[in-house]
């Protein structure tokens, strides 16, 4: 992995000098303290008390923006160093910068001036540039002032220190995680990347497997299948399981690497066993196939099961299909058909729905329930299921079961229609021309 952390390094040293370049060209327009002072980021051996100044200056400017001209403070060239200003500024002004300044920003802030020591240039430039590019670029925006219940920098700023000063694996890992969290105001791709990367290199393998996730969909990085795998296998060596299914995919589906159906097989089996039910299921799709192996109904049966009592959807509607249908050498139960086809549909399976629709509507139980079969329908084409608005237009239409209602019959003609199925668009024409 330490190839890969060259790449990365390589590739965050010229995004920040390219930032760098555009600030310095800001910061000349603006006559300000920075247009002398910028260049102290330097990227070869960045100096920590280079980057406390930068702080010590922004803090500075936000403050003045918001009367506080006569701030008592030490100043930097008197007894306290650089760290310490910054620091006593952030707590002592703690309510007027929690209104001037957004909660990642702040965060950072804290972070980076929290730092005694330095043992990755690029990655702590990285984030002072983060907040100088706020600084010049959104300042004057109205805030609105974040809860202190919100805030829970304290154990942030732990693990920057850890993962900056010890070069901590976790530490570094749980910031790519913080930062790769969808539905937090710190989502940022990239910046979880750059964690990851790190912990990566030092062979952290949920790490490798998360930053292989990253790489594969292209999620803050250009995709790349090459790169996913690498770390995939690197994490699967290591016995991580997802990893494991992950890399079997990438040899059952030839991406990134030549199709192998053998090794893809054996790393199936590996994180089959480790509880993977994904990789269950593709067994399952293995034997029942015979993907480069004898076809073997029960082996299918066996890893679908498996599968679908371990919650994997997708297995769990086939095995509706398979109780349903009576397939694999097992015998029709259309009782556990249906408890699994519901199963499928409490995690929004449309195909579940679907289904489950027509097995009412045409009573393939024995017994017909229309008011059902409209239910999973119209469930299913809450999903955009073309064919489930074309079996509830025939359902109204006919009125078998239930009293007809054109006017439904219509609407979901029409929606079928708009979805591209002729049928529907020649049965809304008969039923407008009545």
């Amino acid at each position: 992995m330490q190839g890969g952390k060259r790449m990365y390094g390589q590739f965050l040293a010229e995004r920040n000098k390219k930032r760098i370049e555009s600030l310095l060209m800001l910061t000349q327009t603006q006559g300000t303290w920075f247009a002398q002072n910028i260049k102290l980021l330097t990227f070869e051996e960045v100096s920590l008390t280079a980057l406390h100044k930068m702080l010590y200056q922004v803090v500075l400017g936000l403050l003045k923006k918001n009367q506080q001209r006569h701030l008592q403070i030490v100043h930097p060239e008197q007894t306290q160093s650089v760290q310490e200003n910054v620091l006593t500024l952030l707590a002592e002004y703690d309510d007027l910068l929690r209104e001037a300044i957004p909660l990642p920003i702040y965060i950072l802030i804290w972070q980076i001036s929290s730092l005694e020591k330095l043992a990755y240039c690029n990655e702590v430039a990285d984030d002072v540039i983060d907040v100088l590019e706020w600084y010049f670029n959104n300042q004057d925006k109205q805030l609105e002032a974040f809860d202190e219940e919100d805030l829970d920098h304290e154990f942030i700023i732990d693990l920057y220190k850890e993962a900056i000063e010890e070069q901590d694996a976790e530490a570094q890992f749980q910031l790519g995680e913080y930062y790769s969290a969808s539905e937090s105001f710190c989502y940022q791709p990239e910046k979880s990347l750059k964690w990851l990367e790190l912990a990566a290199s030092q062979g952290h393998a949920d790490a490798q497997y998360e930053l292989g996730n990253f790489y594969f969909e292209g999620i803050g990085v250009q995709e790349n299948y090459r790169r996913a795998f690498s770390l995939y296998e690197a994490a699967a060596k290591q016995g991580h399981p997802d990893a494991a299914n992950n890399l079997a995919d990438m040899y059952f589906n030839g991406e990134g690497v030549s199709e192998n159906m053998l090794l893809a097989k054996k790393w199936f089996d590996f994180a089959a066993k480790q509880g993977v039910a994904e990789a269950m299921f593709t067994l399952g799709i293995i034997y029942e196939q015979g993907l480069d192996v004898d076809i073997d109904e029960e082996h299918a049966y066996f890893y679908y099961k498996k599968s679908a009592e371990a919650g994997y959807v997708e297995a769990q509607y086939r095995l509706g299909g398979i109780c349903f249908e009576g397939q694999l050498g097992q015998p029709r139960d259309v009782n556990r058909g249906l408890y699994w086809y519901e199963r499928a549909a409490e995690q929004y399976h449309v195909d579940a729905f679907y289904d489950l629709g027509f097995i009412w509507s045409q009573g393939l139980t024995g017994i017909r329930n229309i008011e059902k079969g409209i239910h999973w329908f119209k469930q299913a084409a809450l999903q955009g299921d073309s064919e489930a608005k074309l079996q509830l237009g025939h359902l109204y239409n006919n009125g078998e079961g239930i009293t007809r209602n054109v006017k439904e019959a219509i609407k979901w003609y029409g929606l079928a229609a708009e979805s591209g199925i002729e049928e529907a668009a020649v049965l809304l024409n008969e039923l407008k021309g009545m």
